[in-house]
């Protein structure tokens, strides 16, 4: 189905990978440590900080979203599964993104 499989939804197809990382540790910019880090508060083991391969495995991941998906609605955040995004609405004259179209499907929320 095109519009539903295993690659949309909650963590895209990374989620259903074997969970390894691309970090390039010792290379890594701030950006990517802070997201190694979040993954580490969350509950990632700590060696994923220092590993030149990181290993999360697929049910870290999914146990990892599902509890950022939790903190993201403890602070305000609304998740939308059965959203598909059409369209990125932006003012070309502050180079800033107004809004998005969004066409909804039926679905469900597990965990």
């Amino acid at each position: 189905n095109v519009e539903s499989n295993f690659a949309f939804g909650e963590g895209g197809a990374g989620t259903w990978s074997d969970g390894k990382l691309t970090t390039r540790i010792g290379r890594n910019s701030r950006g990517v440590r802070e997201v190694l880090e979040t993954f580490v508060e969350y509950g990632a083991p700590e060696k994923i900080l220092v590993d030149g391969s990181p290993h999360l495995g697929t049910d870290n991941l999914v146990r990892l979203l599902r509890k950022m998906r939790f903190d993201l609605r403890k602070l305000g955040g609304e998740i939308r599964f059965g959203a598909k995004m059409t369209k990125v609405n932006t003012n070309r004259e502050t180079a800033s993104v107004t809004g998005v179209d969004v066409v909804y499907s039926h679905s469900f929320e597990r965990g």
